[in-house]
Parts: structure tokens; sequence; C-alpha cells
């Protein structure tokens, strides 16, 4: 049988309406699209944390009062992305914050002035939101840019030497009980990411041996996996959230 022409005509219009109803929906961003348009672009490490999914978590009656008293004028607010210029922090929070910029009816910033005014103003998006996407949705994250240093001191200062040689590092926690933590770090050659892993084996091993008196802690630094692909580093851990806490916090 021929089909001619006329036939087919009707048939265009029905099959691009099926293959519309086909069509795999695209993911919804992994961070709030109000929010991320509120990042600087000079932000070189960004933080997300869920506060919902926080306060109803194990870990969050363990935190320190430091850590509390962080998280106090957030009791409104629903999720806070933090961002930092390697000095200067803004947060950026879904819902309303005591003394904060009331930049919508449920969006707040706060923090150094000028980061509060360059969230406020047109700017490009901030490249680290790229990599960010890929963990935050996990009740709590980090994305940090590699080859920035951090005013850090004591064994955190071992920190900038990791980030030196990687393109980024991101890191994402579950924090319930076990505690499960998955960072990843991508370098810009598969030599970069040999170095980075030595690097963190070192910093592991030195701290197992300096734990010697403290079985619990060691057993958590024990237990860290890191494996190894090409450019791609990744580290994992599961750890009793009591151990991890004094680890973390320790005194």
């Amino acid at each position: 049988m021929v089909i001619r022409p006329r036939r087919v005509a009707p048939l265009v219009p029905l099959t691009l309406v099926l293959l519309a109803a086909c069509r795999i929906p695209t993911p919804p961003a992994a961070i709030d699209p109000a929010l991320s348009a509120r990042v600087p672009s000079a932000t070189v490490a960004l933080a997300g944390v869920d506060l919902d999914r926080l306060r109803h978590a194990p870990l969050h009656a363990r935190l320190p009062p430091t850590a509390q008293a962080f998280l106090a004028p957030f009791g409104g607010a629903h999720h806070v992305l933090i961002a930092s210029t390697g000095i200067e922090l803004l947060t950026i929070a879904r819902g309303v914050v005591p003394g904060a910029t009331q930049f919508a009816p449920d969006l707040a910033l706060s923090g150094a002035p000028g980061l509060v005014a360059a969230a406020i103003a047109a700017h490009p998006a901030a490249a680290i939101l790229a990599p960010a996407e890929s963990v935050a949705g996990r009740p709590i994250w980090i994305a940090v840019r590699g080859g920035v240093a951090f005013p850090l001191e004591g064994n955190l200062a071992n920190v900038n030497n990791l980030l030196r040689g990687a393109e980024y590092v991101t890191l994402a926690i579950d924090p319930g009980d076990p505690v499960n933590l998955r960072l990843l770090a991508r370098c810009p050659t598969p030599a970069a990411a040999l170095g980075f892993e030595q690097s963190f084996r070192a910093m592991v091993s030195l701290g197992i041996a300096t734990s010697a008196r403290q079985p619990a802690t060691a057993g958590v630094l024990q237990s860290i996996r890191i494996v190894r692909e090409d450019r791609v580093v990744r580290v994992s851990l599961s750890a009793p959230l009591d151990a991890l806490v004094k680890l973390v916090f320790p005194g």
C-alpha cells in the first residue's frame, strides 16, 4: 500500500504529542534556585544544610555549643547556604532570620556587608555551584574549589595542602547513627590524584598513630576507605555517632 502525504500529515502532530508525553522530565535542581542565584561569583567554598532534616537527626543534639550558637538564629529557616570567599562569609537562608537582610519574605541574607551587596546585585553564576550540585541532595554538604588557601591553623592547615592539588573537593554527610561521610576530590591529572591520595593516607596514618590511647578514635580512622580512579579520589567513612563526635569535636 502506498502511503500518500495527505494521510501522513495528520500523524505528525499526534506523533509529536506522544513523544512529548513520553519525554523524561528534567530532574529538579539539587540547590534551591532562589538560593543559588544569591551565591556571589567570588565564592570559593559553599556549604549547605537542610535544617529540617538536621533537626530530626541524632547528630543535632550532639553538636558542640559553638555549632549550636551558629545555628540558633536559623530557627525559623528550612535551608541555609554558607558561602565563603576564603576570608568572608555569607549565609543565604530559606526562611526568616532575625537581624538578617530579608531579600524576600522567605529569603534572608546575612554576613559581610560586601557579600550581602554582591548577593543582591546581578552577577554571573558562581563556578562553585557546578560541583556543589553533585552533593547538594544530602542533609549536609560542602564543595570547595581547589588551589585556595584558607586561614586555618594547627592540623587543619593540612587541608590547604590537599586543596592545592585538586580542582575541587566535595563532602556529603548523612547525620544519622552511624554517620556516613563521602568525600570526592577531582584533580587535574592522574599524577595529582595520586599525590592527593598519598597525602590523605599520610594524614590518616598520623591520626591513627597519635590516637593510640584512644581506641574509639583510632577505630574510626582505621575504617576510612580511600579509592583512586584516574583523576578522582573517593573517601568514605561510616562510623558510630559518639566516636565521630569525639574525633571531630574533641574536648
